[in-house]
C-alpha cells in the first residue's frame, strides 16, 4: 500500500514540478525535449519560490499548497495529454526493460526507507529536521544564528522536506532525497532514449550504474537531487537532441535555464557551488577552442552567471543580516584537543572508508569518465567542428571537483568526509555521461565511431556495476534487516542508536520538550541545545536552536536572552570530551573550538541563573544577570 501512495504523491508531485517547468521553458523560448528535464527544471523553479516566500516570510504550508495548485493548472494549460502505447513489439520491451527495472529498485526503497527505522541522530535530529519546522510555523529559514542555515545549506532542501511535512509526518521528509531524488536520477539516465531496440545495454546498465554507486548515505540533506540537478545541467550543455543543428546554428544554453538550475544546486548544499563555475569555464573553453567566437562566449556566460546570481538572490538577501555581522575573530586555543591524523590522500588506496568503498571505487568512476570524454575528444573534435563541448566539459567539471575536495580535505573535515561530499557528481556523471555518449555513437553516421562507442561505453559501465556489488549488496542487506541505509552501519545497527531512535520518533520525546518549553514563558526567546529541536513551538517563543556546524558560522552569537534550554545527558549528547577528540581537517577543529567555548558558557551560566526546570535530561535555565564570555 504504501508504494502505491508513494507513486500517487509522486505522479502528482511530478505533474506540478513539470508545469512549472514547462512555463520556463516557454518563458525561455526553448523547446521540450526531454519530460524528466522539464520536472527538474520545475523543481528549480519551486526552490527559487521556496527562496522568495522565505523572505518574505510567507513559507507557509498554504503558500506550498496554491504552489502545487498552480503547477498543476500550468501542466493542463501548456499540454495536449495524447497518450500513445508502444505499437511494435521491440517498442514494449524496450519501455518494460528500464520500467521494469527502475519499479523494482523503487519497490525496495520504498519498502525499506519510506521512512527508515532509523535516522542520524546528529545532524538529522539536531539540524535538518527542525529547517522544515520552524519555516512552516514561522513562515520563514532565518531566525537562529546558531544553526547552519545560511552556512552548509542556505534552505533548497528544508524547503522541499517543508512541502512534504505540511502533509505527513517528519518520518517521511527523508523521502525527498533517499526516494523521490533517486527515481528522478533513474529517470534521468534513461531519459534521453527513445524506444529502439540498439538502447537496450543502456537501458538496463544506466540505472544499475546509479543504483550500485556507495552513497554513503549519512543524512536527509541532499544527494540525489543533488546529482539530478549535476546531471540536468550537462544535458542542458550537451544538447542530446538535434545536437549538430544547434551547433550549426550557434545556439549555446539557455542562461535561464541553466540558472535556475545553478542556483537550485547551490540552494540545496552549499558545497555544491564548486560545480557551476567549473562546468562553465570550461565549456566556454572547448566552445572557444574549437571555433567558437570567445566574445561571444564570454557575454554569454557573464549573462549565465547573471541568471545564476538572480535565481540565488533571495536566499543570499535572506541571511544578508548574517553575512554582514560576520565576524572571523580567532578563538582559543584549547589545549587539550587532540588532532588525529588525517588517512593519507591516496586516490588509489584499495583500503575501505569508514563509510564503505574505497577511494580506488570512486577514482575508478572518474578514470572512466576521462577514458570515454578522452574518446570522444579525439575522434570527433579532430573530425568535426560540431561536437558536444558540453559533454568533455561536464566529465571535466566532475573529475576537477572530485580532485579539488581530495586536495582541500586537510582544510574541511580530512580525506574520507571530503571523498564523502564529491559522490554526489560522482553518481552523476557516469549514468548521463555514458549514456549521451551512447546515444550519440548509435545515431552516428560513421562506422567506425558507432561500433568503437557503441562497445566501449557498456564496457566501462559493466566494471563500474562489479566494482559497487559487494557494497551494494551489503546497503540492501542492511535496509532488509535494520531498514537503514545510514553508511556508517555498524553504529545504526547498534540497541543503543535504535532505542534512542524509537525514543526520539515514537516516546515521550516530544512530550518531554514540550513539558520544557511549557516553563519559558510564552513570547520570551529562548536558546535552546536540544537533542530534538524540532519538536519545539516556534510559535510562542522565538527559538534560537543551537548545533554544532551552526555554532561555529562566522556570524553565531548567543543572543541576549533570559532562558536557555539545555539537554545534558543521554545517547547523542555532545560533551566537551567528544569535542576534544574532533575528526580530522581544520574546519572540524574550529568547530571543535567553537562548541567547547559554548559548552564552557553553559558552565559559567549554571553559577549565574536559577535551573526552573529539571527532568533528568533537560534543563531550563534563567538568567540573573549578565554572563562571563557571553559570546565564544
Amino acid at each position: 500500500m504504501i508504494f502505491i501512495g508513494f507513486t500517487i504523491v509522486a505522479s502528482v508531485a511530478c505533474l506540478c514540478l513539470y508545469g512549472w517547468g514547462l512555463l520556463c521553458l516557454r518563458l525561455s523560448k526553448y523547446p521540450v525535449r526531454n519530460w524528466v528535464m522539464t520536472i527538474i527544471i520545475g523543481l528549480g523553479v519551486v526552490i527559487f519560490l521556496g527562496g522568495v516566500l522565505n523572505l518574505l516570510r510567507l513559507a507557509y504550508g498554504w503558500a506550498f499548497d496554491i504552489l502545487f495548485i498552480i503547477g498543476i493548472a500550468l501542466a493542463g494549460w501548456f499540454t495536449r495529454f495524447k497518450f500513445k502505447l508502444p505499437r511494435k513489439v521491440s517498442d514494449w520491451l524496450c519501455a518494460a526493460i528500464p520500467g521494469l527495472l527502475i519499479v523494482v529498485i523503487m519497490l525496495f526503497t520504498v519498502k525499506t526507507q519510506l521512512p527508515p527505522k532509523v535516522f542520524n541522530w546528529h545532524d538529522d535530529f539536531e539540524k535538518y529536521f527542525a529547517h522544515p519546522v520552524r519555516m512552516l510555523e514561522t513562515g520563514t529559514l532565518f531566525g537562529s544564528p546558531l544553526n547552519a542555515l545560511g552556512s552548509e545549506t542556505l534552505g533548497g532542501q528544508a524547503v522541499l522536506h517543508g512541502i512534504v511535512l505540511n502533509h505527513f509526518p517528519i518520518q517521511y521528509i527523508n523521502g525527498v532525497d533517499t526516494v523521490f531524488g533517486l527515481l528522478l536520477c533513474l529517470l534521468l539516465s534513461v531519459s534521453m532514449f527513445g524506444l529502439r531496440a540498439a538502447y537496450l545495454p543502456m537501458f538496463v546498465l544506466s540505472p544499475l550504474v546509479v543504483f550500485f554507486i556507495n552513497p554513503q548515505y549519512v543524512n536527509v540533506s541532499a544527494l540525489y537531487m543533488g546529482s539530478a540537478f549535476i546531471m540536468t545541467s550537462i544535458l542542458l550543455f550537451s544538447c542530446p537532441d538535434d545536437f549538430e543543428n544547434n551547433e550549426k546554428a550557434g545556439k549555446l544554453p539557455s542562461p535561464v535555464l541553466t540558472g535556475i538550475v545553478f542556483a537550485a544546486l547551490i540552494a540545496l548544499k552549499s558545497n555544491f557551488i564548486v560545480f557551476p563555475p567549473l562546468l562553465l569555464i570550461l565549456f566556454v573553453t572547448a566552445r572557444a577552442v574549437f571555433g567558437r567566437g570567445l566574445g561571444r562566449l564570454i557575454r554569454w556566460m557573464l549573462l549565465t552567471a547573471g541568471m545564476t546570481l538572480l535565481f540565488i538572490l533571495p536566499w543570499l538577501l535572506l541571511y544578508l543580516p548574517y553575512y554582514i555581522h560576520s565576524s572571523f575573530a580567532q578563538v582559543p586555543h584549547t589545549a587539550d584537543i587532540v588532532i588525529p591524523a588525517d588517512r593519507p590522500l591516496n586516490l588509489f588506496s584499495a583500503q575501505p572508508l569508514y563509510y564503505n568503498s574505497s577511494p580506488l571505487h570512486y577514482t575508478f568512476l572518474c578514470m572512466a569518465i576521462a577514458a570515454i570524454i578522452t574518446g570522444v575528444v579525439l575522434w570527433k573534435f579532430k573530425k568535426h567542428a560540431n561536437i558536444p563541448a558540453g559533454l568533455a566539459a561536464g566529465g571535466a567539471a566532475i573529475i576537477i571537483a572530485y580532485l579539488l575536495l581530495a586536495l582541500l580535505s586537510p582544510f574541511i573535515s580530512g580525506f574520507e568526509i571530503s571523498i564523502r561530499y564529491s559522490i554526489p557528481f560522482l553518481i552523476a556523471g557516469p549514468a548521463v555521461i555514458f549514456s549521451l555518449v551512447y546515444l550519440r555513437a548509435v545515431e552516428n553516421k560513421h562506422i567506425g565511431f558507432r561500433i568503437a562507442f557503441a562497445v566501449i561505453t557498456p564496457l566501462l559501465g559493466i566494471p563500474i556495476i562489479i566494482s559497487f556489488y559487494s557494497s551494494c549488496m551489503a546497503r540492501v542487506r542492511q535496509a532488509s534487516e535494520t531498514g537503514s541505509i545510514l553508511a556508517f552501519s555498524s553504529t545504526a545497527a547498534s540497541k543503543n542508536f535504535i532505542e534512542y531512535n524509537k525514543e526520539v520518533l515514537y516516546g515521550d520525546t516530544k512530550q518531554r520538550v514540550i513539558s520544557a518549553q511549557q516553563q519559558v514563558p510564552a513570547g520570551q526567546p529562548v536558546v535552546a541545545l536540544i537533542g530534538a529541536p524540532f519538536y519545539l513551538d516556534y510559535k510562542r517563543n522565538t527559538i534560537y536552536d543551537a548545533e554544532r556546524s551552526g555554532i561555529a558560522t562566522p556570524w553565531a552569537i548567543i543572543p541576549d536572552v533570559n532562558y536557555f534550554l539545555l539537554r545534558y545527558k543521554g545517547p547523542a549528547v555532545h560533551s566537551i570530551g567528544e569535542y576534544l577528540h574532533p575528526f580530522p581537517g581544520k574546519r572540524e577543529l574550529y568547530i571543535s573550538e567553537k562548541c567547547i567555548a559554548f559548552l564552557r558558557f553553559f558552565e559559567q551560566l549554571l553559577h549565574s541563573a536559577d535551573v526552573i526546570y529539571d527532568d533528568g535530561t533537560m534543563l531550563v535555565i534563567r538568567k540573573r544577570g549578565p554572563v562571563p564570555g557571553q559570546n565564544p
